[in-house]
């Protein structure tokens, strides 16, 4: 791969039409900042569209950090129909008569709060080392185990005879798929997603990603909306942060024990995580409950 990028270091948004897949999206990106350092923070399926959080160069380290995010969805949901992968890209395997539409609005609300949601067959979960969706093409039975997600809210947008349009607001971890399935069965018929679309991601909104469509996704285009690892950042994930004077930055940087640094900076770390920062605010390290190092960024 030729040379990355003298900028190929911080966080983008992006965002992912329709028909493409997520790895499709990375590989623009990879290919714009020449480099091969370029992770996900949550794929969105084919069929599906909006916002990626992608991380590139060094603080690729920060996806954990990402995934934890809450998410925001858009969703259409088709009621009388469900197919096997839950989308529009599946084939049909149930039909069932049309929910009425206060049934549908009656139900919506006992999806609100933490519950234990099985992800669809169809899916990149991994089962001994092979992916969900890969074993059942080659015609393995497969059998998924529930995961606790949190949904903090559900708005409905719109309702079409059998199509209804929510607004989602929900945990790291929440298949919507699954969702649209679930409601269509707590209804008393069955479902399918129609249509997906991903809003927000934590404290970052679709609206502020650069699009395919707009002809954005040229290397300088890229480059120039590749965001800095800031300060500001932290804040915004509400992660506290603390500011070294330079003649400190070098301690940092040489891995030395955090606990006369700490003592020096007035700074009880009882928090889970801890940015450090130089004077210029470039980030030195990722540092733990207790003072331990998670992660040092080098020059």
């Amino acid at each position: 791969m030729p040379k990355a990028a003298s900028n190929a270091d911080g966080y983008l948004l992006l965002y992912k039409k329709s028909g493409l897949t997520s790895f499709d999206s990375l590989h623009q990106v990879k290919k714009a900042l020449r480099t091969g350092k370029v992770g996900h923070t949550g794929t969105l399926d084919k069929f599906a569209e909006g916002l990626l959080v992608l991380l590139a160069g060094k603080y690729t380290s920060l996806v954990p950090i990402f995934n934890k995010l809450d998410k925001v969805y858009i969703g259409t949901i088709r009621f009388g129909i469900e197919t096997d992968t839950l989308d529009p890209e599946g084939r049909v395997i149930s039909t069932a008569p049309v929910p009425a539409k206060e049934v549908i609005l009656q139900v919506l609300p006992h999806f609100i709060g933490s519950q234990i949601q099985i992800p669809p067959a169809y899916s990149a979960i991994h089962i001994d080392g092979q992916r969900a969706s890969e074993r059942i093409r080659s015609g393995q039975a497969v059998e998924m185990k529930g995961r606790e997600i949190t949904i903090y809210s559900i708005e409905v947008l719109d309702v079409i005879e059998s199509r209804v349009t929510i607004k989602i607001h929900c945990s790291k971890g929440t298949y919507i798929r699954a969702l649209a399935r679930d409601i269509g069965k707590a209804a008393g018929s069955c479902a399918y997603l129609e249509s997906l679309k991903r809003v927000a991601v934590g404290p970052f909104n679709s609206k502020d990603a650069i699009s395919p469509d707009s002809g954005e996704l040229g290397m300088d285009a890229i480059q120039g909306a590749l965001k800095p690892v800031s300060p500001e950042l932290f804040y915004q994930l509400k992660i506290p942060v603390l500011h070294l004077d330079a003649s400190d930055t070098p301690y940092i940087l040489q891995g030395r024990p955090l606990g006369p640094i700490l003592t020096k900076y007035g700074v009880r770390n009882d928090s889970e995580l801890m940015g450090v920062f130089a004077e210029n605010n470039r980030l030195l390290a990722l540092i733990e409950t207790g003072g331990t190092y998670r992660h040092v960024y080098p020059h």
